[in-house]
């Protein structure tokens, strides 16, 4: 049964890619949604995003910030001053945040545009319902959310790519709290004139 399980784990990190995003593809997205400005403390899971927003000509400035709610204070500060921010940050973060997330965008109603990595996320649950995820900080991601009454959509593979537009904009209009949950690693640029890696997809 152990060496079942083993092969199951080696098998699905082989395809793990197939559920991975390009961080190009978030840039392109938070540009079509007009985000001008990042607050995140940097995460793991979506370094590949925090590298692709430090390339020339991105054009949308990162707040690196020391704890998440800072991240949270810092970008209802930048929407108050007429700028377009989003939150990065993984789901310890957001667990750390509650209490600014409660104040800022669900008693004030901030529009609080959130991404938020499911840190820990098993690759053999990739594909599958992250409420059934092993690790007690991936499946409690969503139910919290519920519980809250925020809004949310998963970022499972790249045929999600239109929740990133969708939770934005949900931010916008019920002026308060909106989630996109990416439920892996954000993809890495295929090495220049890759064309198999192009063509998989792959890093």
């Amino acid at each position: 049964m152990l060496e079942a399980h083993f092969i199951f784990e080696e098998q699905a990190m082989k395809n793990h890619e197939n559920f991975s995003v390009p961080a190009a593809t978030f840039i392109t997205e938070f540009k079509k949604c007009g985000i001008d400005f990042i607050t995140t403390v940097p995460d793991m899971l979506q370094i590949a995003l925090h590298q692709e927003l430090e390339k020339p000509g991105v054009d949308i400035k990162v707040v690196n910030c020391t704890t998440e709610d800072q991240a949270v204070e810092t970008a209802a500060g930048l929407y108050a001053g007429l700028r377009n921010p989003a939150i990065l940050m993984q789901n310890q973060g957001f667990y750390a945040a509650i209490n600014s997330v409660r104040a800022l965008g669900l008693d004030s109603k901030v529009p609080l545009f959130f991404v938020i990595g499911q840190f820990g996320r098993e690759f053999s649950n990739l594909g599958n319902d992250p409420l059934k995820s092993t690790r007690r900080m991936v499946r409690m991601l969503e139910p919290l959310l519920d519980t809250l009454e925020i809004p949310y959509w998963r970022l499972e593979s790249p045929d999600d790519i239109g929740n990133i537009e969708k939770a934005y904009l949900a931010s916008r209009e019920g002026l308060g709290p909106a989630a996109l949950i990416v439920g892996h690693f954000v993809g890495f640029e295929p090495a220049s004139g890759s064309t198999q890696e192009i063509e998989k997809g792959g890093r």
